[in-house]
């Protein structure tokens, strides 16, 4: 029978020795992967940091040129009353036809004075 039988004699020096040798090499590289997590969360670290300040300096362009934006948007607001303002005087103006008919009248007005003689001096000198 199988159980009158008594268990085979081991050597425990060899299987504690294996055990031992497992032992180290499960500890060994139990360490192993503990190096490369720190090393990938200082590499994490690094990124997230400089992920942060990229966003901080871009946040800091974005509100430089937001500022630009408002200031020349006040600087073209008031270009345009300036030019509104312009125009307005401008249609006050007199046109180019208008300016020459006056002219055409000044020049009439010039050839009758001169015809009659209005203007020149007409006292004798003695």
């Amino acid at each position: 029978m199988v159980f009158n039988n008594p268990p085979p004699k081991t050597d425990n020096t060899s299987i504690i020795g294996e055990l031992s040798r497992r032992l180290n090499d499960n500890t060994r590289r139990i360490r192993l992967i503990e190096d490369e997590l720190a090393n990938l969360d200082s590499r994490v670290n690094s990124i997230e940091q400089t992920v942060m300040d990229a966003t901080k300096e871009m946040n800091r362009s974005v509100q430089n040129i937001t500022e630009d934006n408002t200031g020349l948007s006040d600087k073209v607001s008031n270009i345009t009353v300036d030019i509104k303002k312009i125009n307005a005087r401008i249609k006050n103006l007199a046109t180019r036809q208008e300016l020459r008919e006056m002219q055409e009248y000044v020049e009439l007005m010039k050839s009758i004075t001169n015809r009659i003689g209005v203007g020149k001096d007409t006292s004798v000198v003695e």
